[in-house]
């Protein structure tokens, strides 16, 4: 199961939530596994880099085993082609399945590039024994650009870049089953929202995942709330007092189309509200999306 979406929507959460069931594993951030800084590949389980964890090592080990490299040499994005990319995949998916003795995994990288080469991996069948089902982790506009305005992004860049990828993910998941789930959905009514995507994923809702401080998690990198204690669920609605009026009725206006889900009104409106130097900016912008 592959959670696609913007940084800062609560994919560390639904990760989570997923992973508290008997038959499933989240691996966190797969995408980070080869990441050089030890401190962007941190597990959850023993907050250790994955060769020094008794897990992760357990999974490098067969790793290694069938091709040769540590996970820090895997193909998980962009590197090598797609069949290079679909093997180096495939055998870390089974590593994992057979370390943990889940078959679903949980890949929380949220990097549309790398769901869409995993999807172009399985169409092309390069990829074997591994089903993908993406879900898109939506966050309202104005929690959302309020969290990037703390990290020092303009609100108009991150509504603009909000917009583009909103549309983006439709895109690439237009032929594609999926699942969409809202933040503030999942917070205010985390057993509704978990019990609709285990039917979706076809396995039973189990009370212990509500409980997702019990039990360990293997996560790989993620929100620093996987190391907190409570076990509280509830929305984010810092913007409400943090953003002035004016700054939420700006917000409203460029997410605008993400709301009504209109991709020429997308259109249109980057082309009327952008000034000079506007489109450079948004193109940084893309920086914004891990």
């Amino acid at each position: 199961m592959y959670i696609t979406g913007r940084g800062h929507s609560g994919s560390t959460l639904l990760a989570l939530l997923i992973s508290g069931h008997s038959q499933v594993i989240s691996a966190g951030e797969v995408k980070m596994l080869n990441n050089p800084d030890p401190r962007h590949r941190l597990c959850s389980c023993h907050r250790l880099a994955p060769e020094q964890c008794p897990f992760w090592s357990q999974v490098e080990e067969q790793v290694q085993a069938q091709l040769g490299l540590p996970l820090r040499g895997l193909a998980l994005m962009d590197q090598g082609d797609l069949a290079t990319f679909a093997r180096h995949n495939s055998v870390l998916f089974a590593a994992i399945a057979a370390v943990s003795g889940c078959a679903v995994i949980v890949d929380s990288s949220k990097s549309l590039p790398r769901l869409s080469r995993l999807l172009a991996a399985v169409d092309a069948e390069a990829i074997s024994a591994v089903q993908v089902w993406p879900i898109h982790l939506h966050r309202g506009p104005l929690g959302l650009m309020n969290s990037v305005r703390k990290l020092g992004y303009s609100l108009r860049d991150s509504s603009d870049n909000y917009g583009r990828l909103f549309f983006r993910t439709r895109d690439c998941l237009a032929s594609v089953p999926s699942l969409e789930v809202l933040y503030e959905r999942l917070a205010r009514h985390p057993r509704r929202e978990v019990v609709r995507v285990m039917a979706w994923l076809g396995l039973p809702f189990e009370q212990q995942q509500l409980r997702w401080r019990l039990g360990v998690r293997r996560d790989v990198h993620g929100n620093a709330m996987r190391f907190g204690g409570s076990e509280r669920i509830e929305p984010d609605d810092s913007w409400r007092w943090q953003l002035t009026l004016a700054q939420q009725c700006a917000v409203a206006v460029w997410t605008l189309p993400v709301r009504l889900r209109s991709p020429c009104l997308f259109r249109w409106m980057r082309w009327l509200m952008k000034p000079s130097g506007f489109a450079k900016a948004s193109r940084t912008s893309d920086n914004l999306v891990p």
